[in-house]
């Protein structure tokens, strides 16, 4: 199915272009044109503050997400942001990203930890320090490493213990049907 969607034009009393019509063409299941007007034009937004709304949106999320790089909590810190008594305040209030509502949109979950960490003014000062900001791109790098492995033998243990308890029940239950059969006598 292929369309076009040419727009005819004309000029109004003032000597400039409108848009009067959107001729979209189709083709249909026989190959055949067939042209359709179309006179509402779709917006992406029905106003400018559904707009602004996604657009903060967005602006939000991605900032959060920067949260979850050690490095750039180092540059916060050492620019002095985090002695800024509004961002500080901005950091508490970006807390209802942890709602499940909009933690779902995430790609770094880790960033929520850090934004936590973050509410504390200890954990603020450190990120001065290059040597703690090593430290927690270490840890993290090792928890990227090693977590598919760690979650598989997870795994691998809980299948195995609901393997346990599948022929636990199924011995308890031949011992049951084994109690309830009267013995047969020929």
């Amino acid at each position: 199915m292929s369309s076009s969607s040419p727009i005819n034009e004309n000029e109004n009393d003032n000597g400039n272009m409108e848009n009067n019509e959107t001729n979209i063409t189709e083709n249909d299941d026989n190959g055949e044109s067939i042209d359709k007007k179309d006179d509402n034009i779709i917006l992406p937004y029905e106003n400018d503050e559904e707009e602004a709304n996604y657009l903060r949106f967005i602006m939000e999320l991605e900032f959060i997400q920067c949260l979850s790089n050690p490095r750039y909590l180092n540059y916060l810190a050492q620019n002095r942001y985090f002695q800024d008594k509004a961002f500080v305040n901005y950091l508490v209030y970006l807390q209802y990203w942890k709602k499940p509502e909009y933690a779902k949109f995430i790609v770094y979950p880790q960033c929520l930890y850090f934004l936590d960490l973050l509410q504390e003014e200890r954990f603020r000062q450190e990120l001065n320090h290059s040597q703690s900001t090593d430290f927690i791109h270490e840890q993290q790098f090792y928890h990227w490493q090693y977590y598919r492995n760690n979650r598989m033998s997870i795994k691998e243990q809980e299948l195995q213990q609901q393997q346990q308890q599948q022929q636990q029940q199924q011995q308890q239950q031949q011992q049951q049907q084994q109690q309830v059969q009267p013995p047969t006598t020929v």
